[in-house]
């Protein structure tokens, strides 16, 4: 209610067709018209070389590369640099939504205070209170909740379950599992269909035999024969007798064997931890022993002193 009011005392101060801070940002958008150079290609269209970039300026669309004007709607400095190329004024180019008139427009209605509580008429409605609040247990989330699809795996995106029609293992329905399954709840053996064999014809028996004359009967022949001489073949020893070893290396694979680096001890390990515990002791008995002779030679400087005196 009284941001109203100071608004509208504010916009009486004003001078202008346009809002002051509008006009401040395209001061400071000028500032940067000096390192432009325009080259005008006809019909409103410009193209404007800032140091090592271009941009194309349309100023019958209101259009610039870099989308600054596009956005906001203020001349940007190449948007500037062609308007001034034209001989015009930047601030017929805004947006009538950045006038002090819409600015007046908007709040030119007031806010009506209330009367007093007192004065207030009873409608016997309902009472109404604040929503019950129900503390839950644990600490309370600070994160948001993500979407299914944001959730991050190990190996990148999770694949979710959003959208997949689960079926009961029992009844083989939709929309449920074996837990919360009706029929299962009520005793009801679910509809299984039982694929039944095919029965075979007692003719058909007799057609797979083999019969002397027919040409399943002499496949089998042929088959057996064949089985006949691969079991006479596997029971003959075998004439390799000269045992096969390794292939030897080549001496060019000899002389170019890759030198084998050294091991870097780091503290990721046994020895490497062990090592530096070393190294640390040593340096720790060194500075007792620098210590104990230091004070040695004071303690001896002193009582050469005390026998001069």
């Amino acid at each position: 209610m009284s941001r109203f009011y100071n608004k509208q005392k504010e916009a009486e101060k004003w001078e202008g067709p346009f809002c002051p801070k509008i006009g401040k940002k395209l001061l400071k958008n000028a500032e940067h018209v000096n390192i432009c150079y325009v080259l005008p290609a006809g019909k409103g269209i410009f193209q404007v070389q800032e140091r090592q970039s271009s941009y194309i300026v349309d100023v019958i669309s209101k259009h610039c590369d870099c989308r600054r004007w596009d956005l906001t709607g203020i001349p940007c400095c190449h948007a500037i640099d062609c308007i001034r190329e034209e001989r015009l004024s930047e601030q017929d180019f805004l947006p009538f939504c950045y006038s002090i008139e819409a600015f007046k427009s908007v709040y030119a209605n007031n806010i009506m205070p209330c009367s007093d509580r007192a004065n207030w008429e009873k409608m016997n409605g309902p009472q109404v209170l604040p929503p019950v609040y129900e503390k839950k247990v644990g600490r309370p989330k600070k994160t948001r909740r993500k979407h299914p699809t944001e959730v991050q795996g190990k190996n990148g995106l999770k694949l979710n379950k959003h959208g997949v029609i689960i079926h009961c293992s029992y009844c083989h329905e939709p929309n449920h599992n074996k837990k919360g399954c009706p029929m299962r709840k009520k005793g009801i053996k679910p509809k299984i269909q039982i694929r039944k064999k095919k029965d075979v014809a007692p003719g058909s028996q007799e057609m797979m035999g083999t019969q002397p004359g027919t040409s399943t009967g002499l496949l089998n022949e042929v088959n057996d024969n064949m089985l006949s001489v691969i079991m006479a073949e596997s029971s003959q020893p075998s004439q390799i007798t000269q045992q096969q070893g390794p292939l030897p290396d080549s001496a060019f694979i000899q002389q170019n064997q890759p030198s084998t680096r050294p091991v870097v001890l780091t503290t990721a390990t046994k020895e490497g931890r062990a090592k530096i515990t070393r190294q640390r002791r040593r340096h720790e008995v060194l500075q007792r022993r620098r210590q104990i002779s230091l004070s040695k030679k004071k303690v001896l400087l002193q009582g050469r002193r005390r026998g001069l005196d």
